[in-house]
């Protein structure tokens, strides 16, 4: 029998035979700089020595257990994430979380908890978002063909960053509002401190529950552990995934003690979520988070890529931390500017605005691999 993927995905011409810290290792013997970290996915880098030896560790004590199970690694695991967080709006100081897979996974189940706790049936989204594939998920992201009938739930989509949408928008049959704190795939557009902080507002007087989706924001790659320590507002219900255990599948919904007291938790289940390998590597990325080293790391890198606005085609960098969007002139591509720097053995990613480049590299990234970008965009200014 023949079996071949289904085509979904646009892949690049890269015969990738090993990774190695920030570098890909091709067949052929050459590197390639990653500066796309798996879309935000390589925290700790490829091949990360500490990583490994966890896992290896955890490998042979306990490689997978039923979530029916009361399990050392769980309790371990949520005391390291619990020096990650803020304090929660409702003053209680705890949060609740459950374990799930993927970031899509993550958000459905703070959607299902928004709806439930507040018994209401509409949620506000934004222009530009993107949440994930599933169904609810999919219902607030802002997509042409989500290739589903009908949305669960009622949605009302609005501009990003819109106060005055938002207040004609929110109110009292409102369950929940999503939003990203920076909208990623939509090429690094920050939602900032006054927007976020009159959503805050504006579901604080409506008992509508503010969720923050720190799927890509999440797990220090914004210079703090999220993005509620960076812009300094806390939602009532957050989501993280991707590099939240360095390269292994997981998802986390994340609810104030408030809201988790508002429903049923057998509304959720998960046959893999939060098993203990994937919990050993998620324990490892929030002690190097909470450690502080890391996330100096970020802002020096960080800063160092922003001297990269100026470069050849780059007029400017937007984001924060190592979330950046390198702004390409006009007359040049985002796509022209990918493979020309894919050419000098880098490899960035691109958005859905055409005129921008992504950055989401491990943040172990030495700020010196910011001047290797900035040659090489200066060298691309000769071909565009």
């Amino acid at each position: 029998m023949i079996c071949r993927e289904l085509s979904s995905y646009a892949r690049l011409k890269l015969d990738v035979v090993a990774a190695e810290g920030d570098e890909l290792v091709l067949r052929d013997g050459r590197r390639v700089l990653d500066l796309y970290g798996g879309h935000c996915v390589n925290t700790l880098g490829a091949g990360d020595s500490a990583l490994g030896q966890a896992l290896s560790r955890q490998w042979k004590l306990l490689s997978f257990a039923t979530n029916l199970l009361a399990l050392e690694e769980r309790e371990v695991f949520f005391e390291a994430f619990g020096k990650t967080l803020p304090a929660p709006v409702s003053g209680s100081g705890s949060w609740r979380v459950f374990l799930s897979n993927s970031g899509a996974e993550a958000n459905e189940n703070a959607l299902k908890g928004a709806l439930s706790a507040t018994g209401r049936k509409r949620v506000v989204c934004f222009e530009g978002a993107f949440h994930g594939r599933t169904a609810a998920a999919t219902a607030v992201t802002d997509t042409s063909d989500s290739g589903f009938v009908r949305p669960p739930f009622d949605v009302c989509r609005i501009p990003f960053g819109d106060i005055e949408a938002a207040s004609h928008t929110v109110g009292e049959d409102t369950a929940a509002v999503i939003i990203e704190p920076i909208q990623a795939m939509a090429g690094v557009v920050e939602a900032g401190f006054s927007y976020l902080a009159t959503l805050r507002s504006l579901c604080s007087d409506t008992a509508t529950l503010l969720v923050y989706d720190e799927v890509q924001t999440g797990n220090g790659r914004l210079g703090t552990p999220f993005a509620s320590q960076k812009f300094g507002v806390v939602p009532d219900i957050f989501t993280t995934a991707k590099g939240a255990a360095g390269g292994l599948p997981i998802g986390l919904t994340v609810f104030s003690d408030a809201v988790a007291e508002a429903f049923d938790g057998k509304l959720f289940g998960s046959t893999f979520g939060g098993g203990p390998l994937v919990l050993t590597a998620a324990t490892e990325v929030s002690r190097r988070i909470a450690s502080g080293e890391l996330l100096a790391n970020v802002v020096a890198v960080s800063e160092a890529f922003k001297k990269c606005g100026g470069a050849g085609p780059v007029q400017a960098v937007r984001g924060e931390g190592l979330l950046l969007g390198l702004e390409i002139a006009p007359g040049t591509s985002a796509r022209d500017v990918q493979a020309g720097l894919l050419a000098q053995g880098i490899l960035v990613g691109n958005s859905a605005d055409a005129q921008v480049v992504r950055l989401s590299p491990p943040l172990t990234l030495a700020p010196e691999r910011a001047e290797t970008l900035r040659q090489a965009l200066q060298n691309l200014e000769v071909v565009v």
